[in-house]
């Protein structure tokens, strides 16, 4: 008996150094009998269940199991069932039971043994709701961002080292034309930029110049899309590195700037009418001054050359000279008539007015003479074009300008088309007046309501149809526009209210 005592500490204090480390493992611990009694549960998997050890050992292992994993021991494969000299381990994630009556999602590892003829299952149970929690809150994070990206307005896009798409958002798609599966199947990251332009931007992403080594600031590149067509976009890009510091991939973000630099356009041209229209009415103001001016001399002239030529026999040599000073004098009035037209300070008859019957009868007049011969005509009036209050003097006078500078541009010879339309959201009715003749310059576009403004040889026009049209058009509350291609013609776009300016409407 002495003999055996010294052996009881080491032994005691080696199942002490064993508990320890069992308490001490990562893992819940529970060894059952082949009757799925519980013989020994360590603290973890007491924890886990949130039973005590106490009410773990002696309680039947099954009654921890959900009741569609109970099914698991039940299914233990035969070759579980082990001869004396083999040990088998099966693995499995299933539900255990909490105190609670909650569900804990835990990895089980089940160990069968044969120990002194009995068989010995040994269950080792890891906690997987940190884990689970850490997966759900990482997917959802995930697919709040794969949301964000794929949803952005911006174009967002992403290509490897080797330039092949693997990211191709919404925006993109929108942007370009392709679809994503497009994207990532067959276009090369190279085929969305201009020409070049993809090797441009990798080297200045490489440069710490442009925003920092990996990272492209905001600029402006050049964007194809599927068609073809070249837009401007505006870029931010980085590129991603791994781990070890390599490039994996670059990823850009882009915003279209058509509609920007569209608006951009717009707010330019709306800024030049602006002026253009300040200018002009500051011309008006000067050439209805001059006219007044001009107007009682040349009146003086014309009457005492007329008293000089009717005084003159036809044989007198000084007849000619006289005849000269009283065409001559007509023309300046004729100018002068012109400036005062173009500044507006003639009286005006505002009646109903069918645009129609106008362009019928102006036509009838100009028609019949020799320069109209060869002219064909093209009239596109609409029937049902509703008549609008104007002074119908003044439409006619449009009319002549327009349809003569046509005719002159054609060199008398060409399509002459007159066209009508209603424009019923806007209360405005529509005039066009469209030629084949040379067209206009671009740089000319912008001077050609300017008074004095002719590319005619000297003599052959005084430059002040165009800009007593606008004159016109502008009185009218209307809005006068030309469109125009060297070579291929040029069209006159004229919009006018059918209300009219506002005046008091004249009975005819």
């Amino acid at each position: 008996m002495n003999s055996a005592i010294p052996m009881e500490g080491p032994l005691l204090d080696i199942q002490q150094a064993l508990q320890k480390i069992i308490e001490m493992g990562n893992d819940g611990i529970l060894v059952f009998d082949q009757d799925y009694r519980v013989e020994f549960a360590n603290q973890l998997a007491s924890d886990i269940t949130g039973l005590t050890k106490s009410q773990l050992v002696g309680s039947d292992f099954r009654s921890l199991l959900s009741l569609e994993d109970r099914w698991f021991l039940a299914a233990l494969p035969t070759q579980m069932r082990l001869t004396a000299n083999e040990n088998r381990r099966v693995c499995t994630q299933i539900k255990i039971i909490t105190a609670t009556g909650a569900l804990r999602e835990v990895e089980i590892s089940l160990t069968l043994a044969h120990i002194e003829g009995q068989i010995k299952t040994y269950a080792y149970l890891r906690d997987l709701s940190d884990r689970i929690r850490m997966e759900t809150e990482l997917r959802k994070t995930n697919n709040f961002l794969r949301n964000i990206i794929l949803s952005s307005v911006d174009g967002i896009i992403s290509a490897d080292t080797k330039g092949r798409i693997v990211i191709f958002n919404q925006g993109a798609q929108r942007m370009l034309g392709y679809t994503a599966e497009e994207a990532l199947r067959e276009v090369p990251i190279t085929d969305i930029y201009a020409p070049g332009l993809a090797k441009e931007i990798m080297k200045q992403l490489r440069s710490p110049d442009f925003g920092g080594s990996g990272k492209l600031n905001h600029t402006q590149v050049s964007l194809v899309t599927r068609s073809g067509e070249v837009f401007p976009a505006n870029l931010s890009a980085a590129l991603i590195y791994d781990e070890a510091g390599l490039e994996m991939a670059s990823v850009g973000i882009f915003t279209d700037l058509r509609e920007r630099v569209r608006l951009q356009r717009e707010l330019e041209e709306t800024h030049l009418k602006l002026l253009q229209s300040e200018k002009m009415a500051s011309l008006g103001k000067l050439a209805a001054g001059v006219a007044h001016e001009i107007n009682n001399p040349l009146a003086g002239i014309l009457i005492y050359a007329n008293i000089l030529l009717e005084d003159t026999s036809p044989e007198d040599h000084r007849r000619q000279d006289l005849k000269a000073i009283v065409d001559q004098t007509l023309r300046c009035k004729d100018i002068v008539q012109g400036l005062l037209d173009f500044s507006r300070q003639t009286r005006h008859r505002w009646v109903m007015t069918d645009l129609n019957q106008s362009i019928r009868q102006t036509i009838g007049l100009l028609g019949k003479q020799a320069l109209f011969h060869h002219i064909q005509l093209a009239e596109e009036l609409d029937p049902d074009l509703p008549p609008l209050i104007a002074d119908p003097g003044q439409v006619n006078q449009i009319l002549m300008n327009l349809i003569i500078n046509a005719v002159d541009a054609m060199n008398a010879a060409g399509t002459l088309t007159l066209r009508t339309y209603p424009l019923p959201d806007s209360g405005k009715i529509g005039l066009e007046i469209s030629d084949t003749g040379c067209g206009i310059p671009a740089e000319n576009l912008s001077s050609i309501f300017d008074p004095f403004f002719t590319t005619k040889e000297v003599g052959k026009g005084t430059g002040l149809g165009l800009s007593t049209v606008y004159g016109i058009v502008q009185e009218h509350r209307g809005a006068i526009e030309v469109t125009s291609r060297v070579g291929q013609g040029t069209t006159f776009i004229i919009r006018l209210p059918v209300d009219g300016p506002g005046k008091e409407v004249s009975e005819e």
